[in-house]
């Protein structure tokens, strides 16, 4: 049986059959309804039958009488419970009471009345029938306050909630990516009381603008998740949903503390891969205290929730150290080579560089929440919300397994975040409603700099110090210090207003949902790179030193760092960059300044065919909205000019004033539930529909910054056709207010970022198709389900300043290199590393157009698709107990993986075939195979003093990554990008491996080796490496929470602590549990390799040359992700 049903009845029998099925909606919403169909005993309408609902514990009140159909519904409900609902018709009154609702849900309650009653009680499983309902249509997960109870969270927030969606995936815990059926964790929304939450601006891969969740998880009353949601209501996402609402007051006065705390004893042992062995986590502290309040102002009328939390976090550098170190991942730089920088910045320069950070500083984060409940009728209920987080961060940047930075690159990154929210419900009659909703949100990002110096990089190539652990990664290594490049201009502040008023109005069988929506967001971003000067001091084989001349490929380490160490002494930097104001402007010109407005109609009807089929069908009209343009360059408007060797003069025939201004977006939805007449419950449901997201803010700010009129880019190399000077005494300067314009006759370039005309905002098609069963076994449930989505309207960036390629490679590809970089004789190959031999100038073509600098555009494309098929089986909660366990398996494409907030940066980070290819591969964020599993418990032993008992099971896919040549194959002068070819066989004569001879294949055997102990490689043999065609290793984590309630000191008072292990099978066994995953560059994103380019030789052959190591898989753990870590909270409640 569905349900068991208790039914005391007094003076005669009656037929009365009511069935209970929560409907979750699934809708960006932030309330809850009930409704349904009352019958007479003869089985016709019971029309006029009078529905009172009451929320007990605030006495609240909707009255609603049932329509000639004998059909009502009661909307904008709250969240939660216990409700009483009464139902009385000709002197029959039923009362059922301890009703919960879940968010967007509406609970349906049919009723068939007879002869007169007194009580009937009714006991039914409300997990159950989340599950079958009949506008259970989409794809998505409701999560009730039990489960925010029960489940473990070390970071106490909503993503970690949402993993129990069998489609969700965190796949960075480090920076907080949470994807959503293989999308790009930027293309989320996170709503809270219809409020975004997320980082709209899209500076943050988390998706959340500040380091901690902005409003507390204690605040939060419950959450779902949406995945393919055909609500005509959902708006600005294309990826996934989290949409929470947050508690009210009662009337009954309640309060509480409590205190959270973790330290460096409560978490595992880091793992140093480069020597095999454990290390305890560097001393560390965090905790967090809160109060919170609720009750009555008025009783019935007017109530109060109250909230404040302070967490303080001490925040450790990354683990990264010199040789020689204990820290977990070693880079190959001495501390005599940070000493030497240090003494030289010091004695030359009077510039304190600082040094490697010791124990780190500390994070502060302050939230405080006021609610207000008004129940101002019967008919009218009201309440407004405001909130406020100040957080300040210490950031420790430029750490990676070949670069160290010393504390005057450090920064502290501030954030606030304050949002107020208003909302009036309003029953006009039995049969029509409405919602009004206001909003505002004020966001300000502004990082406080340790330093006000250039950003300087001293960088060490060539052979490594003696003392390297084996497997370390080689090639260049450096050392930075001075302000990070990117905060030498920084801030942002976004003022957010939205507004949205809705009805819904029943007409028999049919429910019509009408509206409108409209947001306006005016953004400042003041982000220049490299303002203060950014220096590099390398080797450089056409310099000559105090010792004579060197090939910096072939020296020793020694030389090497001789080399480097009086380049920084005599100021003899080896490139440089600096953004200057052009003439007759100022840097503030270069400001994004502008407003970006959404004005959404919407339309939808919910036909209830019959008890088994339900319909619902509508569309939305999205309008975007532009305020302002970029400073115009009639320039970069110009037609382009071919000349020879590829180049061209003129511009680029684009318009840089354009934006998305007047863009609009009809998005048709539909979705359907049939429940089959049958003894266990069985269901179909789906439906497909149109989707419009936001791009992140930040890629459409860019082309107000870089519009190649208001700033010009100074810049020298030793490998670009601008040297640097070659004077013995060189020309850096520490003066960030004075820094060196070189002069010569090469002009400052500018930068240029523009947007496609035809450039929409990002837009997605979803269908899914489910089938979910009751199961003739012990109340399970099984399940199956299948999602669709494809790409309508995606985001690329393309580099338009290439010009036409010089070359067809060996295998198809485009070239740009000049002639010297096509010749093999002008590549010197040495220790694991490649470089022009000297002389040799002419070599990489660079800019096509020398009047420019990098010139990018951001297009469109309709490529990408998703397929994700999931099995599950469940035993809904029944008794304080139930499970749930679901596996999925993903195929999603993308043309761009899109993980930075700048132009050249998002260019930069894919691998790619061709540069400005327009080809879906592997996404990124793809979570091929994954198995999730949760096992809820919740039981009073002892009087009502409950204990909670949760473990979240997830074991997935690796990651996926490119292989890649390390450095610049194809001469478009972005290193570490470019795809790797694999020659058909051993001896196949299609590639040339430097360093080999006729009789002496070492290098070559080498390559082999590595390509056949690998299936992706040997799977491209005699082709390119499909970009993200490997997988890091399958990993495997348990979570678990355990909680105890006890009396408290006072009646009515209680207590409870809890435990949260987050990783529990590495605290069994150390090496469980780790995430092991290929690097993320800069350049190609995650990749690894072991081969470079070393030009052609005179039958235009590739020729390799191939490094004595892989780049090899990295454990993730600047977090402490792959270790255990434990979490204690203790609570009071009175």
């Amino acid at each position: 049986m569905i349900y068991q049903k208790r039914i005391q009845l007094t003076k005669l029998a009656l037929a009365l059959s009511i069935a209970l099925a929560g409907a979750p909606a699934l809708a960006q919403n932030t309330t809850s309804a009930v409704g349904g169909r009352i019958s007479s005993a003869d089985g016709r309408p019971a029309a006029g039958a009078s529905v009172q609902i009451i929320h007990t514990e605030s006495g609240s009140v909707s009255n609603v009488v049932a329509d000639a159909e004998g059909r009502y519904i009661a909307r904008g409900l709250r969240t939660g419970g216990p409700y009483t609902i009464i139902i009385t018709k000709d002197g029959v009154t039923e009362k059922r009471e301890g009703i919960y609702l879940q968010l967007a849900e509406t609970a349906t309650v049919d009723a068939t009345v007879g002869a007169p009653m007194q009580t009937v009680t009714v006991a039914g499983n409300r997990a159950r029938s989340d599950i079958f309902s009949r506008s259970n249509m989409g794809a998505g997960t409701a999560i009730s306050n039990t489960q925010l109870q029960i489940q473990a969270s070390i970071n106490r927030n909503l993503q970690d909630y949402a993993r129990a969606d069998p489609r969700v995936s965190q796949t960075d815990k480090e920076r907080g990516e949470l994807s959503v059926a293989g999308q790009n964790s930027r293309y989320n929304s996170i709503t809270v009381d219809g409020v975004n939450v997320n980082d709209t601006f899209g500076l943050e891969a988390s998706g959340s603008p500040t380091a901690r969740q902005p409003i507390s998880i204690e605040a939060i009353q419950s959450t779902q998740v949406n995945v393919a949601n055909y609500d005509v209501t959902q708006k600005g996402y294309t990826g996934g949903n989290i949409n929470a609402v947050t508690k009210s007051g009662t009337n009954q006065w309640k309060g509480g503390v409590y205190y959270v705390y973790r330290d460096d004893r409560l978490a595992g042992q880091r793992y140093n891969s480069a020597n095999d062995t454990y290390s305890d986590p560097v001393p560390f502290k965090e905790t967090t205290k809160g109060v919170w309040a609720s009750g009555p102002l008025v009783e019935d009328k007017l109530f109060l929730y109250a909230l404040s939390e302070e967490t303080n976090s001490s925040r450790n550098a990354p683990d990264f150290g010199p040789i020689g170190s204990s820290n977990g991942t070693t880079v190959a730089i001495t501390p005599a080579e940070i000493a030497a920088v240090q003494n030289i910045m010091k004695s030359q320069y009077g510039v304190n560089a600082g040094g490697l950070a010791q124990g780190g500083g500390n994070f502060v984060s302050r939230e405080q929440m006021l609610k207000v409940d008004w129940n101002i009728s019967d008919n009218q209920r009201a309440n407004i919300r405001y909130q406020r987080t100040t957080q300040a961060e210490p950031q420790y940047s430029l750490f990676s397994a070949t670069g160290l930075s010393l504390d005057s690159a450090y920064y502290s990154q501030g954030k606030q975040i304050e949002t107020t929210v208003a909302q009036l419900f309003s029953d006009w009659t039995p049969t029509f409603s409405t919602e009004l909703k206001a909003s505002s949100r004020n966001y300000d990002s502004v990082p406080t700099n340790n330093t006000t110096l250039p950003t300087i990089g001293v960088q060490f190539t060539g052979a490594v110090p003696a003392g390297t652990p084996s497997g370390v990664t080689t090639g260049s290594r450096t050392i930075n210090l001075g302000t990070d490049n990117s905060r030498h201009m920084n801030s942002l502040r976004t003022r957010t207003q939205d507004y949205y008023a809705g009805a819904n109005w029943t007409l028999g069988d049919h429910e019509l949902k009408f509206g409108a929506d409209y947001q306006k967001n005016k953004i400042y971003n003041a982000f220049l790179q490299n303002v203060y000067g950014n220096y590099t001091f390398g080797c450089d084989n056409s310099l000559s030193y105090s010792f004579g001349s060197i090939n910096c490929n072939t020296a020793s380490q020694a030389q090497v760092e001789a080399a480097v160490l009086e380049n920084l002494r005599t100021g003899r930097f080896t490139s440089y960059t600096l953004q200057v104001p052009a003439p007759g402007f100022t840097l503030n010109d270069a400001v994004a300044g502008f407003n970006m407005t959404n004005t959404g109609l919407f339309l939808q009807d919910t036909w209830n065919v019959n008890r088994q089929l339900t319909l619902n069908y509508g569309f939305r009209v999205d309008d975007v909205g532009v305020g302002g343009q970029p400073v115009a360059n009639a320039k970069v408007a110009q037609a382009a000019v071919l000349v020879p060797n590829g180049r061209q003069t003129g511009g680029f025939g684009y318009n840089n004033q354009q934006t998305i201004d007047g863009t609009k977006l009809f998005q048709p939805r539909f979705g359907f539930n049939y429940n089959f007449d049958t003894p266990r419950r069985m269901q179909l449901r789906g439906g497909a529909g149109l989707f419009q997201g936001a791009a992140m803010s930040v890629w459409l700010a860019n082309p107000f910054q870089n519009t190649g009129m208001t700033t010009q880019q100074i810049t020298c190399s030793a490998t670009s056709n601008t040297k640097c000077p070659p004077t013995a005494t060189g020309t850096f300067s520490t003066d960030v207010n004075n820094q060196p314009r070189l002069g010569g006759s090469t002009p400052p370039i500018a930068n240029v970022d523009l947007l496609d005309p035809n450039l929409k905002q990002p837009s997605i098609w979803k269908a899914n198709l489910a089938f979910e069963t009751e199961l003739p076994w012990y109340g399970l449930v099984a399940g199956a389900e299948l999602l669709y989505a494809h790409t309508k309207d995606g985001i690329y960036f393309q580099s338009l300043n290439l010009g036409t390629s010089t070359r067809t490679a060996p295998d198809g590809r485009q070239m740009f290199w000049n002639a010297g970089g096509l010749d093999a004789n002008c590549w010197s190959v040495g220790n694991n590393s490649v470089s022009t031999k000297k002389g040799c100038t002419n070599t990489t073509k660079s800019l096509s157009n020398s009047a420019f600098g990098n010139v990018i555009k951001v297009t469109g494309t309709d490529k990408g698709e998703t397929r994700v098929s999931t099995l599950s089986l469940s035993y809904p909660m029944t008794k304080g107990f139930g499970w749930s366990v679901a596996a999925s398996h993903t195929y999603a494409t993308e043309v761009s993986n899109l993980t930075s907030s700048t132009s050249g940066s998002n260019f930069n980070a894919r691998s790619i075939y061709n540069p400005n290819e327009d080809v879906a591969a592997n996404s990124a964020y793809l979570v091929k195979n994954r198995i999730n599993a949760l096992l809820n418990f919740e039981k009073a032993f002892f009087g009502t003093y409950k204990t909670r008992f949760g473990v979240f099971y997830e074991g997935r896919s690796g990651k996926p990554y490119s292989w890649t040549f390390k450095n610049d194959m194809n001469g478009d002068g972005v290193s570490g990008n470019d795809l790797l070819y694999i020659p058909k066989a051993f001896g196949s004569g299609e590639v040339v491996f430097a360093g080999d001879t006729a009789t002496n294949h070492a290098n070559e055997q080498r390559f082999w080796d590595v390509v056949n102990a690998n299936k992706a490689l040997r799977s491209a043999a005699g082709s390119v490496v499909t970009r993200y065609s490997d997988f890091s290793p399958w990993t495997n984590s348990f979570d678990l929470r355990l909680s105890q309630e006890i009396p408290g000191m006072f009646k009515r008072n209680k207590a409870s602590i809890s435990f949260d292990i987050l990783n529990f099978g590495n605290l069994l066994n150390k090496k469980w549990g780790h995430i092991n995953e290929a690097p993320f560059f800069s350049s190609g994103g995650q990749t690894r390799g072991f081969v470079d380019y070393a030009g052609l030789d005179a039958n235009g052959h590739y020729v390799y040359a191939v490094r004595s190591s892989v780049d090899p898989l990295q454990i993730r753990q600047v977090k402490g992700e792959s270790q255990w870590a434990a979490q204690v909270t203790v609570k009071y409640e009175f």
